[in-house]
């Protein structure tokens, strides 16, 4: 994943669908050969999503050009933008895979068949020099029509003096066609060589199967990077593809990609919602499940907004389009969810390190196991050759490379499909590293919603005077306190003045008017110092948040709000005291309030008063100590504090996640979600060790046995059993394994 913040000045950032890899050190080919042109400043190839992000100089280089490089490599680019294009053409190499796979399958057989003839209950009567002929015909149209892929990668790769699986394959295959060949033509056509007097066998059939084992591992693997990829493509299906609009006074349906800020927007019943934007008129009531998890369906009404990917599932409306294209929240959720997929995390960068010299370390193991049978343990050449060719065939860097990847991208989509996503992949490894937990008091631990605690009045004003003229007052704002008020007083059935004027918004002290004649203010304490309102003692260090009214100068009541703490507080908090982390309580109230939250949440570790600069200073203080931190807060004033932590944490409600300030975005809001980000981290982190572990130990224990270490013993791995072993070899070990983490248990 390319980082675009530090990307250099006149820079560029391009993601290009890649298909015809095969291994990681094919896409490590790409990166090195693209790294040295002129005008790449950074490349990133993913082999499992098979994109490759490069960041470049315009005024340099061309994406065209780029695009030219990587064919010229033997690999295609795919140059659609349309996902929809790209997914018919991923599915039209799929198939072709798979029918040339079928085709090299039916046409070994044959050769199979020829070969065998005469050894068991048939024979074919075939003359020694048509078999011969009909087997090297055969064989030939398997190892350069079905193989050329191979080949043509091991070419490519040997022209930037790079090595990887293609290698293995060529170099294996083409020694058993070669021998074959020219054993085939000293008996075809009478030569008499004097060193290939005593040899006979021929191995056709070897390199066909060779070919063919691979190939069906190849699409085998192929199939399952593409389920791998469901949850972006469930994500996809929530995106509607026509939407009706009105422009310009002329209804018409156009793609979704068409439409525009502004522009009216119709959904009926049973319509996915395609943009952000507000309902300008009508009723409907949304499913928003999938966006935020949401069970309960929403009744939607003028003014309140829809969110792109839900679903209505009753009612008319028109809509007001306000985010459109790239910029909806289900868009930016597709592009977090594929570029945490495309990106690798540090574990895997070692991985890959190893496998890079992994191809040369094996070429080397089949030389010296050539050389030791041959020409030390005095092993006729044929059968030295197959050992080197087992050797050859046997190892493949497929399970390395894959070993993160395919865990990667179905932890993503696992977080996705509960609401988490992942800023960078490299927060599924350091989440699973943390130890300290600071948590930004409102919005987060508490709902962030204010509500009427109490109502004093002061001077004998009565309680149901003071009420009418608040809300009077309160119903011409806007401010989430004055909403607080405004659904307080509607379920109190309060009455309100008729005569209202001069209404100002008291640059966020609170709201000033007249009613009925009278000067009232509904505020904070400045507020009232600013019109110089006497309070005398009444207002002390722990009511000083609290909402003031004044009429006509005189003090005459005062609103005590609470901010209730949220019903899953307690039990994410209890959860993660049993996994010995530690937590902090950051707050910017006061020390009470402050206070009595920790204390009912059983918190020892808490800080009041606290600006956003201060919140920073204590993440960075936790972490000179030793701790690694996550912060988790609303993305928005707690941003400074949320990048310096080891882990930031936004908690949104889906059309509000501050996708630039964290590395993990909790889209439902749901504070159990915390939990299961750390538990999704850690297991994902956990299967990524055990590829990495099973891809050594396979390698470390099957070249041996293919060198032909246990001869002795009677047990020897054939080129085409090698091929089997190759072929599935990061199925088993790998795929398999990954594919684990669709079903394991993410809320303990």
């Amino acid at each position: 994943m390319i980082d675009r913040q530090n990307i250099p000045e006149n820079f560029e950032a391009v993601s290009l669908d890649v298909t015809g890899m095969d291994c990681v050190n094919c896409a490590s080919s790409i990166k090195t050969y693209l790294e040295k042109l002129n005008g790449i400043h950074n490349v990133d190839v993913n082999f499992s999503s098979e994109v490759a992000n490069v960041s470049y100089n315009p005024n340099v280089i061309g994406v065209s050009e780029i695009v030219s490089d990587i064919r010229k490599l033997g690999y295609d680019v795919i140059e659609e933008e349309d996902d929809d294009v790209i997914e018919n053409i991923k599915k039209q190499n799929l198939a072709s895979e798979r029918n040339n796979f079928i085709q090299s399958a039916i046409l070994t057989f044959f050769i199979m068949v020829i070969s065998m003839s005469g050894h068991g209950w048939y024979d074919l009567k075939f003359s020694m020099n048509f078999s011969l002929i009909l087997q090297l015909l055969l064989t030939s149209y398997v190892v350069f029509v079905n193989g050329k892929k191979f080949l043509l990668g091991a070419y490519k790769s040997a022209k930037i003096l790079r090595s990887d699986m293609n290698t293995l394959v060529s170099l294996g295959v083409l020694s058993s066609y070669m021998y074959s060949f020219v054993i085939s033509a000293n008996h075809i056509l009478s030569l008499n060589i004097s060193a290939l007097k005593n040899s006979h066998e021929v191995y056709f059939e070897t390199s066909a199967m060779i070919i063919t084992l691979i190939l069906i591992g190849n699409y085998l693997e192929s199939v399952l990077k593409s389920k791998t990829q469901i949850s972006i493509k469930n994500l996809k299906e929530l995106q509607a593809k026509f939407v009706n609009i009105i422009r310009n006074d002329e209804e018409m349906l156009v793609p979704f990609k068409k439409v525009r800020k502004k522009d009216v927007v119709i959904i009926r019943t049973g319509d996915k919602v395609p943009v952000d934007g507000i309902i300008l008129e009508g009723f409907c009531v949304v499913d928003e499940s999938a966006m935020t998890g949401e069970s309960v369906m929403i009744e939607k009404k003028s003014a309140d907004k829809l969110i792109s990917g839900t679903l209505v599932k009753n009612g008319f409306v028109k809509m007001i389009a306000e985010k459109v294209g790239n910029d909806t929240t289900l868009s930016k959720i597709i592009a977090l969810v594929k570029e945490a997929s495309n990106s690798k995390p540090q574990i895997q960068r070692l991985a890959d390190k190893i496998s890079s010299i992994f191809v040369p370390v094996v070429i080397s193991i089949s030389l010296i196991t050539f050389i030791a049978w041959y020409f030390v343990v005095d092993v006729p050449f044929e059968e030295s050759l197959l050992f080197a060719v087992s050797v050859l065939v046997i190892a493949c860097p497929c399970a390395l490379g894959l070993a993160s990847p395919m865990a990667v991208v179905i932890g993503v989509g696992r977080a996705a499909e509960n609401g988490i996503l992942f800023n960078n992949v490299e927060a599924i490894e350091k989440l699973n590293k943390i130890d300290t937990i600071c948590f930004d008091k409102t919005g987060t631990i508490t709902t962030g919603e204010m509500q009427i605690k109490s109502i004093k009045t002061y001077n004998g004003t009565n309680k149901d005077e003071l009420l009418k003229y608040v809300f009077t007052i309160e119903k011409y704002s806007n401010h989430p306190i004055a909403k607080s008020i405004f659904n307080y007083c509607v379920e109190k059935q309060v009455d309100i003045f008729d005569n209202v004027k001069d209404i100002i918004n008291e640059n966020g002290m609170g709201i000033s008017g007249y009613v009925e004649g009278r000067k009232i203010l509904i505020g904070s304490v400045s507020l009232l110092d600013k019109y110089d309102v006497k309070h005398n003692d009444l207002i002390t260090d722990s009511n000083r948040k609290n909402q003031y009214v004044s009429i006509d100068n005189i003090l005459v009541g005062e609103i005590e709000f609470e901010d209730r703490i949220k019903d899953d507080a307690k039990d994410m908090l209890s959860r993660f005291k049993s996994k010995s982390i530690s937590m902090f309580l950051i707050s910017g109230d006061n020390e009470d309030t402050t206070k009595m939250v920790a204390k009912e949440l059983n918190l020892d570790n808490y800080s009041f008063r606290t600006l956003p600069e201060e919140k920073e200073k204590i993440v960075s203080r936790l972490q000179s100590e030793g701790k690694n931190v996550a912060m988790v807060g609303d993305g928005i004033n707690d941003a400074p504090s949320l990048a310096r932590a080891n882990v930031g944490i936004a908690v949104g409600t889906g059309q509000d996640i501050a996708i630039d300030s964290a590395d993990v975005i909790l889209v439902k809001g749901d504070l159990n979600n915390l939990v299961r980000s750390v538990n999704i981290s850690a297991k994902t982190v956990s299967i990524i060790k055990q590829n990495i572990f099973w891809a050594f130990f396979y390698n470390a224990l099957t070249i041996p046995a293919a060198a032909g270490v246990l001869a002795p013993l009677g047990i020897t791995i054939s080129p085409v059993l090698a091929a089997m072993f190759m072929a599935f070899s990061d199925i088993i070990t790998v795929m398999i394994n990954s594919l684990r983490l669709k079903y394991v248990n993410i809320n303990e």
